[in-house]
């Protein structure tokens, strides 16, 4: 077997050991819903939701009539008291011990709009709860990028090393035939022998290091992630291009937050409706029926029982004007709220100019890779035939070997940085698609 026929089986025996079943590939997008169900936050808009229909229910209880049961029991120092003495008459007098209990019923006729308007406030706030928990489980996605792209590059890191070493592998049984033939010095075999040492130390770091991002990915996901899973390079320049085509990325405000930003508006437009209804007229009808000593009748000495029934108007028609500077109040939260929004929208914009002008170089750097990936692999090529003829040193080889591996390494580094910066970019404006296309890395 030749020494070229020993390094293609070497490098098939690797790739047949990294074969790993379909369901084991790691897309990114699926990722990002795995990992935004997997956060505990996740939860909170169904307990958001069931605390905001108890306290709507408690606001609509107020429109049912209201009961109450009152007892009170008491000594006085002294009553009121007739002073008058008549002829074979006696002028009764009230007890000083007295106590009363009643039952109490209230129902509000004429609310002025206060219920309705508070409850429009409840539901507004429940809208802008769940913006504010949709806008942080977001932000999760940054951190799912990140995992998976350091993961990625590592992975490409991995598989060059391999190649690398298998090809040393090679080229070290072809030196140590020729030493022991006396067509060539043992420091040959040393050279590679040094080299592939070299090369397993750094495929040892990148190996470690990608086990790290993808543990990182399995706490953000919940998935159960190992080694062998395949993660998938997404294909996302379609998008970006579309996105670009259709106009400024300040323009864009998909983002969550800029909804967070308008259920805030919402509810402070609620609550500003709800000051100016809180002094509208009430009525409200009122009954009430007891017992008591005395009872409604003072002069009574026994015990009596009683009832009374009616309406009741409250109006306060003059506030000193509190529910004008309660509105004005909210009117200048509004305002801060609007500047909060365009500072985000401005910081979205410098954010993709970086991407924008990532995306830019390494477009160009992969043409040049390409090139210099091609220009490096004939001179290996050439050096391939030199070395097996003998008439070049193995420290020679191993040089114009790791000088094929570097433009290898930075080709793949260019492509997934690329990958990356175009997630980034989406991810940035709001428009990461929930279902990515990929390609092999």
């Amino acid at each position: 077997m030749t020494a070229r026929h020993f390094f293609l089986a070497a490098v098939v025996a690797f790739g047949a050991g990294r074969v790993v079943p379909a369901q084991d590939t790691l897309r990114l997008g699926a990722l990002h819903d795995a990992a935004i169900r997997h956060d505990p936050r996740a939860a909170q808009p169904e307990f958001l939701r069931s605390a905001s229909g108890l306290r709507l229910t408690t606001l609509d209880m107020e429109r049912r009539p209201q009961l109450s049961f009152n007892a009170a029991a008491s000594h006085q120092s002294d009553v009121t008291a007739i002073g008058l003495t008549l002829p074979n008459q006696s002028v009764p007098v009230p007890p000083k011990d007295r106590w009363q209990a009643t039952l109490d019923v209230q129902q509000l006729v004429v609310d002025g709009g206060s219920i309705s308007a508070r409850q429009a406030v409840e539901r507004a706030r429940l809208a802008e709860s769940s913006a504010a928990v949709d806008a942080a489980l977001y932000r999760v996605r940054a951190e799912v990028n990140a995992a998976f792209f350091g993961a990625l590059l590592l992975e490409g890191r991995l598989r060059d090393f391999d190649a690398l070493m298998a090809d040393l592998d090679a080229r070290l049984q072809l030196a140590r035939s020729r030493v022991v033939n006396g067509a060539a010095l043992p420091r040959d075999t040393l050279a590679i022998v040094a080299e592939r040492l070299r090369a397993e130390l750094a495929r040892d770091e990148a190996a470690a290091a990608r086990r790290s991002a993808l543990a990182v990915l399995e706490r953000l996901t919940g998935a159960s992630i190992t080694e062998s899973s395949i993660l998938a390079l997404p294909d996302l320049g379609t998008d970006v291009a579309r996105t670009i085509a259709e106009g400024r990325p300040e323009a864009l405000r998909v983002r969550p937050e800029f909804t967070q930003f308008d259920r805030t508006r919402d509810r402070l437009d609620r609550e500003a409706a709800l000051t100016r209804v809180e002094n509208r007229p009430r009525v409200v009808a009122f009954g009430q029926a007891g017992a008591g000593r005395p009872g409604l009748n003072q002069l009574r000495t026994s015990a009596d029982e009683f009832w009374q029934a009616g309406l009741r108007f409250e109006w306060r028609p003059w506030t000193w004007r509190n529910a004008d500077r309660a509105t004005e109040v909210l009117r200048v939260q509004q305002r801060i709220v609007t500047t909060e929004e365009r500072a985000l929208a401005e910081q979205l914009a410098r954010a993709v100019e970086s991407d924008l002008a990532d995306m830019r170089r390494l477009r160009d750097a992969l043409a040049s890779d390409a090139r210099l990936v091609a220009l490096r692999t004939d001179i290996a090529r050439q050096v391939d035939a030199q070395f097996t003829e003998g008439t070049i040193t193995a420290a020679e080889y191993v040089e114009v070997r790791t000088d094929v591996l570097e433009a290898n390494l930075q080709m793949h580094r260019h492509r997934t940085e690329l990958a990356q910066a175009e997630a980034r970019y989406l991810t940035t404006l709001g428009l990461a698609p929930r279902s990515f296309q990929s390609t092999t890395p």
